[in-house]
């Protein structure tokens, strides 16, 4: 569905009856209302439940373990929120890396030096402006690292800015949108507008997880070694 930032703004408005039909948003409550709907799509953006598309990205790898990522990052795009699955494809095959945490790499490999053609983990640190991704065992220089990542929802630049909305999108942008605005308007919120900002966005919720299953974690593991497996 294509809609405009102006659009949803009014839309909320118009849910709590700070304006009505025949009416329009001032200059400075349109403003203010594009800064409230970018700062709460910046939250969103946290919720890989609710990005809902991966970034297939390819990088060539230089023979080094470390890279930054971010914009003016070593990979030169925008930063990733976090890193669902990669492969490293070497002589024209992928081969799977695990994507392991912080604490994994840095206190279970003891030696991160270590140069192999495959390499095995992948761990990414979520820093900011620019993230850190570290390979292990170090890759051979020439092979590509592909890789599929959550990405921040893109920020509004423009009231007029059209933007194109998966279905149900519209609606819960309006509702959400309509209580971060409350305050500032000194509006009371309907009970309606809060069930539907719930239900909107828990819709969207089950759509991503059905494309986006989680991984299957046995009950029980309380620790994972990537030497040794499960303890």
């Amino acid at each position: 569905m294509t809609t405009s930032a102006l659009d949803i703004i009014t839309g909320a408005a118009k849910l709590l009856g700070v304006v009505f039909k025949s009416e329009t948003l001032s200059a400075d409550e349109a403003n203010d209302g594009l800064v409230a709907l970018n700062d709460m799509l910046d939250t969103w953006s946290n919720d890989n439940l609710i990005t809902y598309a991966y970034t297939l990205e390819s990088f060539n790898l230089t023979g080094v373990a470390t890279y930054t990522i971010g914009s003016g990052g070593v990979f030169n795009t925008s930063r990733p929120i976090d890193i669902a699955t990669a492969v490293v494809r070497y002589a024209s095959i992928d081969y799977p890396l695990q994507v392991i945490s912080q604490e994994q790499y840095q206190l279970e490999i003891p030696i991160k030096s270590i140069s192999y053609p495959i390499p095995q983990y992948l761990t990414y640190d979520n820093g900011y402006p620019l993230g850190t991704i570290s390979i292990y065992a170090v890759p051979t220089a020439g092979s590509t690292l592909r890789m599929l990542s959550n990405k921040p929802l893109t920020n509004i630049s423009a009231l007029t800015t059209t933007i194109d909305l998966p279905p149900g999108w519209k609606r819960a942008l309006k509702n959400n949108l309509a209580i971060e605005l409350a305050p500032e308007y000194g509006a009371e919120i309907p009970q309606s507008v809060i069930a539907n900002a719930k239900t909107s966005l828990g819709a969207i919720k089950r759509s991503t997880s059905i494309n986006n299953p989680m991984p299957f974690m046995p009950s029980g593991v309380t620790r994972y070694s990537i030497y040794g497996g499960t303890e």
